[in-house]
């Protein structure tokens, strides 16, 4: 099979698509999703799934505690009585309703102190993959805040990317291990697995890959020859990449870097605006998308691309589990360049003698505060 990379750019296409595949799905389906809402979406995703299950279909629908903490009271029902199965991904010690479901399967009187060891560790990742030949994977959650106004939703701005006739092994293994509380010997075993410097599917479930996919990331960025164009919901990035970038600029590479205008997450905007005047200082572009709260996380640098969920910040570089799909086929990367130019006509580029000038101290006194605060966001 023809190996094929489908770019989304609203939430509409892809829920329309995933619910179209899960129609049609014969053997499995392996659900991963920080949120897993009981809204109009949320419904048509698990109708689909239910229905999925009754024929036969072996369905696993595993959520986190963090962004679905209501999952046993709202979902989880309807579709375990369709035989669903589904799990939750450290529920918080005080979500007794969720303990029952939680992927730990420690002794009921040490669960509660197991997961307040493991309360800072949330899986963020968004993946679906259909029969083992069908896998989608990008910023969206099951949440209708992705659709537009007109839809009920919130004209949320996300990129997803569906894959079909290429090897889903990896994601498939990331999927398992999340799934099922692991040994320390198995852990062990993970922890010093040998990880391919380029991979394809770019998984971080061990910190040995979360140091040589970041280290990875750092080197493309020093070995970039024409342009870094970043798209992240999130930035907060640690001194190691803003170096990377700022030198970037200053050999004259093209750096711009496009975010949210309004965040759904004030204390993460008031952090990344700190970051504005010194990145501007260096020559790099920054706009802030207007029509919507940009959610995308991808990356450009020269040719090689990238759509995921991982933000530029302390959350996804050390503790939040991610997955991230390197962008292979001519058409996708040429969609991808196409939707970031887009999304550039519809922002506002900062100005650093705006950003000087204007700034109201109050925004500088609460980005300065929100640093303190990186590790954990």
């Amino acid at each position: 099979m023809t190996p094929e990379e489908r770019i989304f750019e609203n939430g509409s296409d892809y829920f329309n698509a995933l619910i179209h595949d899960i129609n049609q799905a014969t053997q499995s389906i392996d659900l991963e999703t920080y949120i897993f809402n009981k809204d109009t979406i949320g419904k048509r995703i698990a109708d689909a799934l239910c229905h999925a299950a009754l024929r036969g279909v072996s369905v696993r629908v595993l959520v986190d505690g963090a962004g679905s903490p209501y999952w046993s009271a709202t979902l989880a029902r309807t579709l375990e009585k369709s035989a669903v199965k589904t799990k939750v991904f450290h529920p918080f010690p005080w979500q007794l309703w969720n303990w029952s479901r939680s992927v730990a399967k420690t002794h009921f009187l040490f669960k509660g102190i197991y997961l307040m060891f493991t309360a800072n560790s949330r899986n963020h990742r968004k993946i679906c993959v259909i029969d083992s030949k069908i896998a989608y994977v990008g910023s969206v959650n099951i949440n209708e805040c992705h659709l537009t106004a007109e839809e009920g939703g919130k004209n949320w701005r996300d990129t997803a990317v569906c894959l079909t006739g290429i090897d889903l092994s990896e994601l498939q293994k990331a999927f398992e291990i999340a799934w099922t509380h692991r040994t320390i010997t198995e852990r062990l075993r993970d922890a010093f697995q040998h990880i391919r410097r380029e991979p394809r599917m770019r998984l971080n479930y061990t910190r040995h890959r979360r140091r040589i996919l970041h280290k990875n990331l750092l080197r493309r960025m020093r070995l970039a020859q024409r342009r870094i164009w970043i798209t992240n919901a999130y930035f907060v990035p640690d001194n190691f990449l803003l170096k990377r970038l700022k030198e970037a600029a200053n050999n004259g590479i093209d750096v711009r870097i496009l975010l949210p205008e309004k965040s759904n997450v004030s204390i993460v905007k008031w952090a990344s605006t700190t970051f504005y005047f010194n990145l501007l200082k260096a020559g790099i572009k920054i706009y802030e998308y207007a029509p919507g709260m940009l959610h995308a996380k991808s990356l450009i640098l020269d040719d090689w691309m990238l759509i995921g969920s991982s933000n530029l910040n302390h959350r996804s570089l050390l503790h939040d589990l991610e997955a991230d799909i390197t962008i292979f086929t001519d058409t996708a990367k040429k969609t991808l360049e196409q939707l970031f130019l887009k999304d550039l006509t519809q922002s506002t580029q900062m100005q650093l003698e705006q950003w000087e000038n204007v700034r109201p101290m109050h925004q500088r006194m609460l980005g300065r505060l929100a640093l303190y605060l990186k590790y954990w966001i």
